[in-house]
């Protein structure tokens, strides 16, 4: 009797959890990170976690204060700047390298630096703020 019981409330669990994530996936910006912040929050009230639940409640009072969608598109768009120039960074060091004939255990070094920072790069690219 009471495993029929477990496995509807589990059920119920997964398909609440599953549709919160469905929405903040849809949601961008502050709307996004309240939407995460508040799923938390319900899940560590269902836990009974009172200090989770504090810090949490905390976290959300502070986003609702200061987080503003201009500010995280701004903070993004320099991230994404600073990741170009580690890019065009490392593009200029290998090509020195290159050109000066250097070991290729450190052209190799290099390269794989470089494939780092682009794939940093396009990771902020493709991330919505």
């Amino acid at each position: 009797m009471k495993r029929p019981l477990h496995f509807a409330l589990a059920l119920c669990l997964s398909a609440a959890a599953a549709s919160s994530a469905w929405a903040a996936a849809e949601l961008t910006g502050c709307a996004a990170k309240r939407e995460s912040i508040r799923s938390e929050l319900r899940d560590a009230r269902q836990m009974g976690n009172t200090n989770k639940v504090e810090g949490l409640s905390r976290a959300l009072d502070e986003l609702n204060a200061n987080c503003r969608d201009d500010r995280l598109v701004q903070r993004h768009n320099e991230k994404v700047i600073k990741a170009q120039a580690r890019v065009n960074q490392t593009e200029r060091s290998l090509r020195l390298a290159q050109e000066a004939n250097k070991e290729p255990k450190k052209i190799a070094k290099l390269e794989g630096k470089l494939e780092k920072a682009r794939a940093e790069l396009t990771a902020l690219q493709a991330k919505q703020p």
